[in-house]
């Protein structure tokens, strides 16, 4: 349980009463306990409710590789972001595609995936980002080719 207590609480006395709690902690469950305050004392308690801060934006993935390719696929990985206590769990979002065209994504969980039925010898930009219930971390980009068909072997039958 935290306690968060405003310093020296001054509010608007118009129909727009709000005020905003900063410097919360991330992926944090809080309670909030409203009553009217005067020069006679403090009214009843009029709100009691919980509400959980979003998750933290998670930093970018690591080490973002390609680990296999063939003619038609190509096999990309990477680390997780820095771990941190702002965050439970992270989702991943793969972007890929010919350069300079919009292409396709993918939502993972995991670290690694295959792209397959893609084009021979051709260069493609993959993305990749972590994110949270906060939103989306800096994506790391990668240009890779597909392998060209084996060329032709020639044999003598002479």
């Amino acid at each position: 349980t935290l306690n968060y207590s405003v310093p020296n609480p001054t509010f608007n006395t118009t129909d727009d009463q709000r005020y905003t709690f900063r410097d919360l902690k991330p992926n944090t469950e809080y309670t909030f306990n409203i009553a009217a305050v005067n020069i006679n004392g403090t009214g009843i308690l009029v709100l009691n409710g919980m509400s959980t801060t979003l998750e933290e934006v998670p930093g970018p993935v690591r080490n973002l590789r390609k680990t296999a390719s063939t003619g038609t696929s190509v096999t990309i990985s990477w680390d997780p972001p820095e771990p941190s206590d702002g965050y439970t769990s992270v989702t991943y979002t793969l972007r890929y595609g010919v350069l300079d065209t919009p292409g396709e994504v993918i939502n993972t969980q995991n670290t690694e995936e295959t792209i397959n039925s893609l084009d021979k010898g051709t260069p493609y930009l993959f993305e990749v980002f972590a994110g949270t219930t906060g939103g989306n971390g800096k994506e790391k980009r990668l240009i890779c080719f597909t392998r060209e068909k084996a060329p032709a072997v020639a044999v003598d039958t002479s």
